[in-house]
């Protein structure tokens, strides 16, 4: 694949990024709920092969390695050293031998073809610079008959909709996804091009809530938008924090501040 110097200065960010966030990253409470969900949508049988690409903190890692038992296997693999470092640790604390994790960019797969019975991938098809070629290696590690399931984001809740507004005008943002993946309709097209059949998208919204304004800020600190929290200086990044409090307020209900998340899997098969 041809070099592109861009897409690896991007990648490079990421890696930081996540390696920076790697410790509070495992306490975000919707990714273990939306990972057990992709599982459970894949319907993932005991004893098969599983790839779990871009694994992070083991959200879909752990989950799919209770499902296929010890006489399957799962391989995790991250851009981020810091990520499989911290999901290694609790591998290994949860005795879950059926499972691995690797350093390994997605756009590379080093697996022979026709690997893996499942290929799972958590909400991080939007960083991947040659999403085209990405999906195309998924294609070729699945065995025939094999199945990939994703999940990636999609509307936003339109009442937090200020804080990207703010952001701008603090430039506080850099852009670390290549492309947007919200719309079903580009979504479906996507795997078909990949050469996919069977292609399935099924959608869930989930309220999600933070007791309060510092659990919210955690959050953000834990996901690609830190990279933009990061280019500002101490004194500078005071001021719009205390701004974005001072903005939630017109949020806040009795149980804390509500974000209602809207996810999509898309399951398809290799034909």
């Amino acid at each position: 694949m041809k070099v592109d110097i861009e897409a690896s200065a991007k990648k490079q960010a990421l890696q930081g990024v996540f390696d920076r966030a790697a410790s509070t990253y495992g306490g975000l409470r919707y990714f273990p709920l939306l990972g057990q969900w992709l599982v459970d949508v894949a319907q993932i049988p005991s004893g098969v092969q599983v790839l779990d690409v871009a694994c992070g903190r083991g959200a879909v890692l752990f989950p799919a390695a209770q499902q296929v038992g010890p006489h399957g296997q799962v391989i995790g693999i991250d851009l981020s050293e810091g990520m499989v470092q911290e999901t290694r640790v609790v591998l290994h604390r949860l005795g879950l031998t059926q499972a691995k994790v690797l350093q390994m960019d997605a756009e590379q797969l080093e697996f022979p073809d026709a690997s893996f019975d499942y290929v799972l991938c958590g909400f991080s098809l939007q960083f991947f610079p040659h999403l085209e070629h990405t999906l195309s290696e998924f294609h070729r590690v699945l065995k025939p008959t094999g199945q990939v399931a994703v999940t990636t984001w999609g509307e936003e809740d339109q009442r937090w909709s200020w804080y990207g507004d703010l952001r701008t005008a603090y430039q506080a943002v850099v852009k670390l996804g290549s492309q947007s993946l919200d719309k079903r309709d580009d979504l479906f097209a996507r795997f078909s091009r990949a050469g996919f059949t069977n292609i399935q998208i099924i959608t869930r919204e989930l309220d999600m809530i933070y007791v309060d304004e510092e659990e919210w800020w955690t959050m953000q600190w834990s996901i690609s938008g830190r990279a933009g929290l990061e280019r500002l200086e101490p004194k500078r990044l005071g001021q719009f924090k205390a701004e974005v409090f001072e903005r939630m307020q017109a949020l806040r209900q009795a149980d804390g501040f509500h974000d209602q998340l809207q996810a999509h899997c898309t399951i398809a098969k290799f034909p």
